[in-house]
């Protein structure tokens, strides 16, 4: 199950005033001195020539008005005159206004939507180290999650990813992928490596709505003492632009359908042969293939058909700055240790991210609960059996997890890994 799950959603999943004079200024003037008031001269009467006619009429001669007392004139020295100075006119710089800055409010961040799009083509973005997806698969109602993240990325665009699966123990699978998104290599199958000549393709990678497609690979597998090699064939269409909702957000995906088979090379004792029927949803932006749904009919060891759907529920991904966070991408079994006061620690993180196991140390066993959040906080309950409760914390990763001990457990680091 574990190789079939990982290679039918491994191989393109991480698929903005003024101026100046120019004339010297002039001489300051000399203060003004006092004026001094002057007394009016005495008026003397004056008789008029006597006319015939009527007889003159005597004038009241006007007196003379008193001078006020004379005022005493200050002398005033004389002030130098200063020679003017030439002076080169500076220019005054023009300053501009600056714009007026308004801040923005945050807006919250939704789940990424993808705008409705064209028929392409529409591209595999390049990959980064710790780019990430999870995925939820559902199988004759049996479900489980399955984290891939990428280790190495090569000078040609290849890359390697490992991963691990939520209901499954044992070592990380790794995976090995060409530029195109092909898959070269994987030691899923049975504990050993197999390798794919050409790279085994499942969808194209760059593609537009009408296309089709035609793949066909050889799967060696060199460690087996049985069935040697097998023949992979993937031939589809790409039928349209759909939206398409999944856990992780909203998407403007290609829809592409196809049909696949998976068949032993040997002409007997043939174990077991697939014929998929496939429609799955690619994202436009991301290259990730968000959603498939598959139907498989075997024969050979047991005949059986059976239906899957598997969901893109969380990734991350530097190159298109997209990601959608959440505690399911912890899910599964982990194990470590806490030290000599709690010992060695068996863990298991549920899909909602809560958290439960035990520790065993040499004079004590102690019961574990708590939880992990999407930003990958840890809180961990420590309850001694007859004896007190301790808190633990820590962060995560994607496939360990550490932080300092506390209480009676101090001091030291504990530490979990991924099974």
């Amino acid at each position: 199950m574990r190789m079939r799950l990982l290679g039918l959603i491994s191989a393109t999943a991480l698929t903005a005033c003024g101026g100046g004079s120019d004339a010297p200024p002039a001489p300051a003037p000399a203060p003004a001195l006092p004026t001094v008031p002057v007394a009016p001269p005495a008026v003397t009467p004056v008789t008029p020539p006597a006319p015939s006619e009527p007889p003159p009429v005597p004038v009241t001669p006007t007196p003379t008005p008193t001078p006020p007392p004379p005022v005493t004139q200050v002398p005033v020295p004389e002030l130098p005159t200063t020679p003017p100075v030439a002076v080169t006119p500076v220019p005054t710089p023009t300053v501009p206004t600056p714009p007026v800055l308004v801040p923005t409010p945050p807006t919250p961040t939704p789940p990424p939507v993808t705008p409705p799009a064209s028929g392409g083509p529409y591209t595999l973005p390049a990959r980064t180290v710790g780019d990430f997806v999870t995925y939820t698969d559902v199988t004759m109602g049996w479900k489980v999650s399955v984290t891939q993240a990428i280790t190495k990325v090569n000078a040609d665009g290849g890359w390697e990813n490992a991963d691990s699966v939520s209901q499954e123990k044992g070592a990380q699978t790794i995976e090995k992928f060409d530029a195109k998104g092909g898959m070269l290599s994987s030691n899923s199958y049975a504990g050993c490596t197999a390798t794919y000549a050409p790279a085994a393709m499942q969808a194209p990678a760059s593609a537009s709505v009408g296309d089709s497609f035609d793949f066909a690979s050889t799967m060696s597998i060199p460690c087996s003492k049985e069935e040697t090699a097998r023949a992979l064939t993937s031939k589809g269409t790409v039928v349209g632009i759909e939206s398409k909702t999944v856990p992780a957000g909203t998407f403007s995906t290609l829809k592409m359908v196809s049909n696949e088979t998976n068949l032993d090379l040997r002409t007997a004792n043939v174990y077991v042969n697939y014929w998929v029927e496939r429609t799955c949803w690619r994202d436009i932006i991301t290259g990730l293939m968000v959603a498939c749904n598959t139907r498989t009919t075997s024969k050979g060891s047991g005949d059986v058909s059976f239906s899957s759907a598997t969901e893109l529920v969380s990734y991350g991904q530097a190159s298109t700055n997209r990601e959608f966070l959440d505690p399911i991408r912890y899910a599964g079994p982990w194990s470590g240790n806490f030290g000599a006061w709690y010992g060695i620690c068996d863990l298991n993180i549920g899909f909602s991210g809560v958290i439960t196991g035990s520790c065993k140390a040499a004079a004590r066993t102690t019961a574990v609960t708590g939880s992990v959040d999407k930003a990958g906080v840890v809180k961990l309950n420590m309850s001694v059996a007859g004896g007190t409760t301790e808190t633990q914390s820590g962060q995560a990763a994607l496939f360990d997890m550490s932080g300092q001990l506390a209480g009676a457990a101090a001091p030291g680091a504990w530490t979990l890994k991924h099974k």
